[in-house]
């Protein structure tokens, strides 16, 4: 028999995996044998795949074993006891069949959360800058499209050297600089000190020192083998330049439990590590194509219970938080599959003004995203700065804040962290809003419910200045509909809310949104019912949105 033939002869045996020996290949694999068993390819076809492996198992016989199986090792993925490897398509049925082996997995496309991203600060961070808290040794790794060297708003005001300590990329052939556009972007809100404009535009933490790892091209584009490495040199470097948080304005659709998921089994790594994960909730909450009304559409690794996810609010041009209404475009929870209540909280990320990566694809793409230094008075080289939106803007707000609130406590847990932000945010909101597309001019109209605000709105000032130290896991609750319409919070029991009357549910989410009749539960809930369009879509066992090559389409507007 052929060699050719004896892995079609294996291919062809996938139809007699055993149900748990298919829980080992991710869908989109199994899909793959089936289809090509159904059609007698050539099981040769090479694919990249992450596979995770048993904690027991020895990496490197695991490697030897799989080199001899004629597959090709690209990358080792410790964080998560797995890697990343080339191997002909015919051997997936016998990797379902290893005992060594937990998980397989595409090495998916992630990209970032926003192609066009704008934002103002409305978080209350101004009060706590005169207190002397700017970021002062920490250090925040951003995994993104990487930095543009050189920023005047990104270097050390005493000694002049940049403050980003530490810099790498994890795609082949590119060096860590930013031809996107976005990480800069990101890096100027969270560590920007205003150099180039006289503090005109500043981020959350002003002295901290960014550890660049760069994951995305020049499209906005990566993997998650890359993300996952990434996350690792975090961990690894972590004592080194006091990494305690890690931003990830990035993230893609979600294909299996996040259990299974091989980049959130990264961040809860980083997580377990001493690390605060922050991650963009995504900029789905426009997508009605599921009859969802944007409902169900966090992207991964958001989707992962430990991480802070973060959706993104309107200011409406305004400092005060009374008129911010949650932006039409954030994505809303629960989590498809795991149903976990996401967003955990909400901050500005509409028309965010923050550094500009000159030439980048977004600069040249959106010339009129450019902030002329004449509105500044800065250096008149300029432009410096560049209008963006999207939950990539708010989400570094929150990592900027969680650098201040370790400056002032550094012993807090990553757990205390979450906490402390979900309890001090703003709760008063308003149950009806609407939002209007800028370019389109569509109005869409939205339910501030626990599912589109979570917590609330970020108020930096309360979790900078908490004294409160609580106990107890930080868990995000699951979504449970209870058959009569209703749709009630499950507390994982070691969660500090589970028992607790300081950090109970109450208390964390607001009573607005929790007790009697109130919209949460109420039946204007698209999926509230076992009637309604969207609720096979969210609680239902069927998995149709997210894929290995379904790249995030991002919103191509902001809100008015």
């Amino acid at each position: 028999m052929t060699l050719k033939n004896l892995l079609l002869s294996v291919l062809l045996l996938a139809t007699t995996l055993c149900v748990a020996e298919d829980k080992k290949l991710s869908r989109e694999l199994h899909a793959r044998v089936d289809r090509l068993a159904a059609l007698q390819q050539d099981p040769g076809e090479m694919v990249d795949v992450i596979i995770q492996f048993r904690p027991e198992a020895q990496m490197s016989s695991r490697i030897t074993k799989m080199l001899r199986l004629g597959a090709q090792h690209r990358k080792s993925l410790d964080v998560i006891h797995g890697g990343l490897f080339r191997i002909p398509a015919g051997l997936l049925p016998k990797l379902a069949q290893d005992p060594d082996v937990t998980y397989v997995s595409p090495d998916r496309e992630v990209i970032k959360a926003s192609p066009e991203d704008f934002i103002l600060d409305a978080t209350q961070a101004s009060y706590v800058f005169q207190y002397g808290y700017d970021g002062s040794g920490i250090g925040i790794a951003e995994i993104d499209s990487g930095i543009s060297p050189g920023n005047p708003d990104l270097r050390n005001p005493y000694n002049g050297g940049s403050r980003v300590v530490y810099s790498e990329s994890f795609i082949s052939g590119l060096n860590a600089s930013d031809q996107y556009g976005h990480g800069t972007h990101v890096a100027g809100l969270l560590a920007g000190n205003g150099g180039a404009s006289d503090g005109w535009m500043r981020g959350i933490a002003q002295n901290a020192n960014l550890i660049n790892l760069r994951v995305l091209d020049a499209n906005g584009v990566g993997t998650d083998s890359a993300v996952i490495a990434a996350i690792q040199r975090a961990i690894q470097l972590k004592s080194t330049y006091n990494i305690r948080i890690i931003n990830l304005s990035l993230g893609r659709g979600i294909s299996e439990s996040y259990k299974l998921d091989p980049l959130c089994q990264a961040v809860e790594q980083a997580w377990k590590a001493g690390i605060v994960v922050v991650v963009a909730a995504g900029n789905y909450g426009r997508d009605n194509s599921m009859n969802t009304d944007g409902y169900g559409l966090i992207t991964a690794p958001g989707n992962d219970p430990y991480v802070i996810t973060v959706g993104a609010t309107n200011t409406h041009g305004t400092d005060q938080t009374s008129d911010d209404t949650v932006a039409s475009y954030s994505s809303k929870g629960p989590t498809l599959i795991d149903h976990v209540v996401k967003p955990d909280l909400v901050a500005p990320g509409n028309s965010v003004v923050s550094l500009i990566a000159p030439g980048s694809t977004l600069d040249k793409g959106h010339p009129s995203h450019e902030v002329p230094a004449s509105e500044y008075g800065g250096y008149p080289s300029g432009p410096f700065y560049f209008r963006l939106s999207g939950t990539s803007m708010a989400t570094p707000l929150v990592s900027g804040t969680v650098a201040l609130m370790l400056q002032r406590i550094s012993y807090l847990t990553p757990d205390q962290v979450k906490i402390r932000l979900m309890k001090q945010a703003t709760k008063a909101y308003p149950a009806y809003t609407y939002g209007i597309s800028r370019n389109a001019g569509t109005v869409y109209d939205l339910q501030d419910d626990v599912f589109a605000v979570g917590a609330g709105y970020l108020n930096s000032y309360g979790a900078v200045f908490s004294n409160e130290l609580p106990s107890g896991g930080s868990l995000s609750p699951i979504a449970v509909p209870d058959g009569f319409g209703n749709i009630l919070l499950q507390p994982d029991a070691s969660s500090a809310w589970a028992s607790s009357i300081t950090w109970g549910s109450s208390i964390i989410w607001g009573t607005n949104v929790l007790e009697g009749s109130s919209i949460i539960w109420g039946s204007s809930i698209v999926w509230g019912n076992s009637t309604a369009a969207g609720y096979s879509i969210i609680w239902g066992n069927s998995i149709i949105w997210g894929s290995s090559t379904q790249a995030m389409s991002e919103s191509g507007d902001s809100d008015q």
